[in-house]
């Protein structure tokens, strides 16, 4: 440490002080020092500290102090048998991007299967051309399947559509590199991988069919797009997910129309039911194009689930908002775990229309969507019972007053006050003996605004009975 002359000594005693604070701020004033090669070992050295605060500290200035050495002495790090070590390196050499691409590809010649793979899986994904040469040398020499495998994905990622003859040649070799491949070929924008998936999807199995499809997703044309078509009439199980996926992909390049036909619909709800979150995404998508009851059931049950998928299918809500209040009672009925989140979007959906839609339901219909919303005023969750309370009034003030004794007697505190907030401008004889009763609450704050408000009636008299 003594020949970091840019240092003073405050500086050099806190970076080897006993408290942790001490050499945290120490290393966090180094972000703006022009270091030089001893500086850049010390510095990279601290990601061995036995603290994370100074690790983490340590990990923030390696990314952003720029020294042109610090890749050299953070990739060592990726062959540390500490995962939590390895993956903090990994992340630094990342983030610095192209300027550590020379260090990475200097240490694959030293580096065994493990941290091959890794690095290479860096290169991937920050996406450069310029380590291809030694990525191919890697892909041609190696025996290790797990190595291919991640230079056939960083070859994708890079897009470097060069590979592509190698890539072929490798995808007939080996039935094991087929997925990743079809996966790879897919992201280098080229014709000659568009026909070449074409030509091997009718023979391969439904693993690298899935691959395939998802890349003609990225790859296709309008064609492509009625091919993909008619393979959901062909088509089941998991391998619907990808040609939904793909199917939005094209619509929104070609700005394609879907058709509207029972296997369309049926491939859109099985993916909104069962399939990963990516390919949930995509049917949701699709899904404003359908004005049916099992497509309203089905968003009804996921809402909720993420948060990108709900902004997707909410407009579906408001635009059908009449089939989403005949569907909602049987739902809510079974107490789903989306129950919150339903309520509120009911009682946003209600008050979008100024309950214009609401009106329009039959008479047995506005019924049921109430008693079903009376029926949360029991629900364990005061969120939920609090929703429910204004759902009632919002409805049907007349029908709210039918359960306005159990709504002032709520456990919760903030819910009472709600009530309170409601009945304030409610002007009935129940009303009048609710706040009666919230006049005698055990919450000072509550019986003095509801004290107030019977003043203000003029009524002065607490006894509870009938007027």
């Amino acid at each position: 440490m003594n020949n970091l002359s840019y240092l003073n000594e405050n500086e050099l005693r806190m970076l080897s002080s006993q408290n942790p604070s001490e050499r945290r701020m120490a290393v966090e004033d180094l972000l703006s020092k022009e270091l030089d090669e001893e500086g850049v070992k010390l510095l990279s050295s601290m990601l061995l500290d036995p603290d994370k605060g100074v690790r983490d500290s340590a990990s923030f200035t390696l990314i952003f102090n720029a020294h042109p050495l610090i890749p050299k002495y953070v990739v060592p790090y990726i062959s540390s048998e500490d995962i939590a070590l390895r993956n903090l390196a990994g992340e630094i050499l990342l983030r610095i991007k192209e300027s550590s691409l020379g260090a990475m590809t200097d240490y694959l010649e030293k580096a065994n299967d493990d941290d091959q793979k890794f690095l290479i899986d860096i290169m991937g994904l920050i996406g450069s051309d310029k380590p291809v040469p030694r990525i191919l040398e890697v892909l041609y020499s190696s025996n290790n399947d797990n190595v291919i495998l991640s230079c056939i994905e960083a070859l994708g990622n890079i897009g470097f559509s060069e590979s592509i003859p190698a890539l072929i040649k490798l995808y007939e070799g080996n039935e094991l590199y087929k997925p990743t491949i079809a996966e790879a070929l897919g992201k280098m924008n080229s014709r000659e991988a568009l026909d070449f998936l074409f030509s091997k999807y009718p023979v391969e199995d439904d693993l690298t069919k899935f691959s395939i499809i998802e890349s003609l997703g990225h790859l296709g044309e309008e064609t492509t797009f009625y091919f993909l078509l008619s393979e959901l009439n062909k088509i089941n199980g998991p391998l619907v997910w990808p040609v939904i996926a793909s199917l939005y992909e094209l619509k929104a390049k070609f700005n394609l129309e879907l058709p509207f036909d029972e296997s369309m619909k049926n491939s859109i709800v099985y993916t909104l039911t069962d399939a990963e979150p990516r390919y949930k995404k995509a049917a949701a998508s699709l899904i404003t194009v359908f004005d049916d009851k099992d497509i309203m059931d089905t968003l009804i049950r996921i809402y909720g689930e993420d948060s990108e998928i709900d902004e997707s299918i909410k407009p579906a809500f408001y635009k059908y908002s009449k089939l989403f209040y005949a569907k909602l009672p049987e739902v809510i009925r079974k107490t789903p775990k989306n129950l919150s989140g339903l309520l509120w979007l009911l009682k946003d959906i209600t008050e979008f229309d100024n309950s214009e839609t609401l009106n329009l339901l039959s008479q047995v219909d506005k019924r049921n969507l109430s008693d079903t919303v009376a029926l949360c005023l029991n629900n364990p969750d005061e969120e939920i019972r609090r929703t429910a309370i204004e759902l009632l009034f919002l409805m049907n003030v007349d029908y709210a007053l039918l359960f306005i004794d159990s709504m002032v007697e709520d456990d919760n505190i903030w819910n009472r006050l709600k009530v309170l907030e409601i009945i304030e401008n409610i002007f009935t004889p129940e009303t009048n003996q609710a706040l009666k009763k919230m006049a005698l609450d055990e919450e000072e704050m509550i019986r003095e605004r509801a004290a107030w408000t019977l003043e203000q009636r003029g009524l002065t008299d607490l006894t509870t009975k009938t007027e």
